[in-house]
Parts: structure tokens; C-alpha cells; sequence
């Protein structure tokens, strides 16, 4: 065999140093965590591969909601959306991705601030497609929703502090799911709270402005997603108010508020809030089922018996499972990032025929 010259001895160590230094380089990226790294505003901003709020998604997809805002309203630069990685988009992340999208564009004085890069999958367009995402960036899209986990979503928003404004969108989902008469009839009972819940939202999301110091729009002040399929019914209703925590002090007692920051020693201030806040209203009024605060969003879940609610508030969240009219299961935990918002998320079973 002949040997190697020192020459070639010089150069393998060279290309052994080079691919060792390389596959160091690579291990360190693989090991690193994308939800603390900063999404840097510009021309194209990339979206996450998933808009949910659950951690780390909430944390990527509100630095995204964020890059975006400094980009269209302090920059004052238009900006394109590269959504091609995006593979899903669960409900409290769309409502806030749907609602954020609409404060940004309606506050920006460019022609044309937001323009979108269709995702590469098919099933995340329709998403968009269906939740109305095109039509608020004035993009154009010839995909046309087919999936029966998409074409039951209906997105709108108001600005009715009654819940009027939301009374023809029970006609449609109720219609677009074909229910029979009875479940209608029980669609029409739960309508009644959520538009009750609405109003309260409104009427106590805005006394103060958010630490961005956004007081809310004009002409809208909630966005809603709403679905029947397969005997289900969900709503979720967002505002990018102040939250619980701002206005807690104002709305309800001290010596009750007192009372639930000890019983949630080690909680964190907004889930808190949240807590006493839907609590006030059961262990304040001594009446049965009537709403006070945000007691009207857990009323919901009571009156009808069965189902969850999700109230995600700035940076905590809480959820809430009954079955047979009894309280079976409650939750809590930090998003690990505050949201600018409140997102009030109701499932319940309609009951056959």
C-alpha cells in the first residue's frame, strides 16, 4: 500500500477538523428553542408551522402577531405573510391570528399593508379561506373549502355591545349543518347565554387601554368563530381588550378577591383574575344561573349540563369540563406569553332526537 504523504496527512485532518466543527454547528441548531427567538420584522415575515396557543406554538405565533404590527403600523412598510410551512391552525390561535390581522389592517393607512403567501398544504388553505383570512388582506384565492372539519366554521365580528349583531349567524351554522328542528330549538337556548357573555366581554374589555396602549377599534369590538357538526356546537369569542386582570379591580369586591388569591397561592395574576372572576358570580349572587361579570360565560356550560369552556386571558388560561350538570374537571396554566386579548371557547354536545 503506499503511503500517505505529509501533505495528504495535513489535508484529512483539515477536512476531519471542518466535518466535526460542522456537525457541532448542526447539533447546536437542532438542540435550540425556536419559541424564544425573536421574529424580526420585514418585507416577508414567516408564519408558524402551527397557529395554536398551546406553548410553544402561542409563543411563536404572538411574536409573528407582533412582527407584523411593528412592521405595518411602526414601520409604516407593507408586508407579506409567508404561510408555506403553515401545516395547522387550531381555534383560539385562528381567533386571535383573524382578530390581530383585522386591528393591524384597519389602523394602517398603506393602500395594501398585509399580503399572503399561500400555505403549501391544501387543508390550511381552506382554513383561511373559510375564516375569511383572504378576504381581510383583499388577497385572492381559487381554492374552495371541501373538508368537513373546515366548511362548518363561520367567522364574523361586531361592534353590538346587545349580541344583536349576532343573532343571524345561528341561522346559518344551524342551516349549514341541516340539524333537525329539536336541536335547533336547543341551539337557540344556548345562543341566548353566548350572546349574553358577548356583551359583557365588550362592556368590560375596553375601559382601559392594553399594554400597547390599543384602546379598541370603532367599529369592532369582538370576532367570533362559530360551528355545528357531527351533534356539536363551539363558539369562540375573542376581544384584544385589556383583560381580566386590569379590570378585576373594579368589578369586584376586594375582600372576594382576597379570598381567591389565597386559595390560588402559586397561580400566576391573570389566571387569577380569571378565576375569580368566573367564581364571583357563584359564590356572590346566591342565584341560581344568573350571570354577573364573566360569570355569563360559565352559565353557558351549566344551564346546558355538559360540555367545556376555555377562557384564555393575556398570559393565563383556565378551562372548565361538566357532565350531567356537575363540574368534573378544571385546569389552569401559563401561556408563557401575554396575547393582548381574551378568548372565551365553548364545545357542547347537542342532544339527539
Amino acid at each position: 500500500m503506499k503511503r500517505c504523504t505529509p501533505y495528504l496527512v495535513m489535508r484529512h485532518k483539515r477536512l476531519a477538523c471542518y466535518r466535526e466543527a460542522s456537525r457541532q454547528r448542526l447539533h447546536k441548531r437542532k438542540r435550540g428553542s425556536k419559541s424564544n427567538g425573536y421574529v424580526r420584522p420585514g418585507e416577508i415575515i414567516k408564519a408558524p408551522t402551527a397557529i395554536n396557543l398551546i406553548q410553544p406554538n402561542g409563543v411563536e405565533l404572538v411574536k409573528f402577531l407582533k412582527a407584523i404590527s411593528q412592521t405595518v403600523l411602526t414601520q409604516k412598510k407593507a408586508t407579506r405573510l409567508d404561510f408555506k410551512e403553515t401545516r395547522s391552525l387550531h381555534v383560539a390561535g385562528a381567533i386571535l391570528l383573524f382578530a390581530e390581522l383585522d386591528r393591524i389592517i384597519k389602523l394602517s393607512d398603506l393602500q395594501k399593508p398585509v399580503t399572503i403567501i399561500d400555505p403549501r398544504q391544501l387543508r390550511p388553505r381552506e382554513v383561511l379561506k373559510q375564516i375569511g383570512i383572504y378576504q381581510l388582506t383583499g388577497d385572492s384565492s381559487d381554492v374552495i373549502p371541501a373538508r368537513e372539519d373546515v366548511i362548518f366554521w363561520k367567522a364574523t365580528k361586531g361592534s353590538s355591545q346587545t349580541g344583536d349583531a349576532i343573532g343571524k349567524i345561528l341561522e346559518y351554522v344551524a342551516e349549514r349543518a341541516n340539524r333537525d328542528h329539536i336541536k335547533q330549538v336547543e341551539l337557540s337556548g344556548i345562543w341566548r347565554g353566548v350572546s349574553e357573555a358577548v356583551a359583557n366581554t365588550v362592556d368590560h374589555a375596553y375601559i382601559k387601554p392594553r399594554n400597547d396602549k390599543f384602546c379598541g377599534l370603532e367599529d369592532t369590538k369582538w370576532w367570533m368563530f362559530t360551528q355545528v357538526r357531527n351533534s356539536s356546537f363551539s363558539a369562540a369569542v375573542c376581544d384584544l381588550g385589556c383583560g381580566y386582570r386590569a379590570t378585576i379591580n373594579m368589578t369586584i369586591p376586594e375582600i372576594f378577591r382576597t379570598k381567591w388569591k389565597q386559595i390560588l397561592t402559586g397561580k400566576s395574576n391573570d389566571v387569577v383574575a380569571i378565576r375569580t372572576a368566573m367564581e364571583y358570580g357563584r359564590s356572590g349572587t346566591h342565584e341560581g344561573f344568573r350571570g354577573k361579570g364573566s360569570r355569563d360565560a360559565l352559565s353557558v356550560l351549566e344551564k346546558h349540563g355538559t360540555g367545556t369552556l376555555y377562557v384564555i386571558s393575556n398570559t393565563g388560561w383556565i378551562s372548565y369540563d361538566y357532565a350531567k350538570g356537575v363540574e368534573v374537571n378544571f385546569k389552569s396554566g401559563n401561556l408563557g406569553i401575554d396575547i393582548g386579548g381574551t378568548i372565551i371557547w365553548w364545545t357542547l354536545p347537542l342532544k339527539d332526537e
